[in-house]
């Protein structure tokens, strides 16, 4: 099985408070997971610098693809407590998406990633696309290979790791009906930077680039600064409890 990755946009919305949001996320969702399984490898938030919404993102590693089936994880949602389930309801948008590893710079000495001690501060989220006639896990695999390399280049780059799409799900109140208000990018990259300048720095490259796989483009670019990143059974620093 692959690694598996897990990223969750959201925002909260009018009809939910921020004080209301933080609590739920924090005391509830997040807890549920990392304090009770061990194939949550990491989990961090991050709450958006570039004034875009959705405001906030929530990542989480895990150990492989398998885990999104199993039952210890699906129950989660299934059952939810009725304080969650009544504030998912009133989210302005929730758009959680389930993924396989793909390709990794390694891991780097200057930080974590996602880990709770000495986690990665910045990061830059987006989409990689390409024309319908494009081998998609060659471009894709091409287009992280040359990223790479070139941002080695960026001082306070950290680490590049992309992510295929294995299936996702976009609801709340700001989702209209239909196929297209579902369509996400198939894979994503996740870089990191020591420095909010260099994520930003990075960012704008992307936005202004011609990269030199012209079959590619990228979309959803989003700069992100770390909000919490959280112990857990997985990272061995919390105790597994008992369900």
């Amino acid at each position: 099985m692959a690694p598996g990755f897990l990223i969750v946009y959201s925002e909260p919305g009018k009809e939910v408070s921020l004080h209301e949001f933080q609590d739920w996320y924090n005391n509830e969702h997040v807890p549920l997971r990392l304090n009770h399984l061990s194939s949550f490898l990491s989990g961090a938030r991050y709450s958006a610098s570039d004034s875009k919404t959705p405001a906030w993102v929530a990542l989480y590693d895990i150990d492989n693809t398998a885990t999104f089936s199993h039952e210890s994880y699906t129950r989660l949602r299934a059952n939810r407590s009725p304080r969650e389930a009544a504030l998912v309801k009133k989210l302005e948008l929730l758009d959680r998406r389930t993924c396989e590893g793909h390709t990794d710079s390694g891991e780097s000495s200057l930080s974590s990633s996602l880990k709770s001690e000495n986690p990665t501060k910045y990061l830059v989220t987006h989409g990689i696309a390409w024309d319908g006639d494009a081998e998609s896990e060659k471009v894709a695999k091409e287009w992280a290979e040359t990223s790479v390399t070139e941002s080695k280049k960026t001082e306070g780059w950290v680490r590049t790791r992309t992510f295929k799409v294995i299936d996702s799900l976009k609801t709340g109140l700001g989702i209209s009906e239909g196929p297209e208000a579902q369509k996400v990018p198939i894979y994503f990259a996740v870089q990191e930077f020591l420095t909010a300048e260099s994520a930003e720095s990075y960012a704008k490259q992307l936005a202004g680039s011609t990269n030199n796989l012209p079959k590619v483009s990228i979309a959803e670019i989003r700069v992100w600064s770390l909000y919490r990143a959280y112990p857990g059974v997985g990272q061995g620093n919390l105790h597994v409890e008992a369900a």
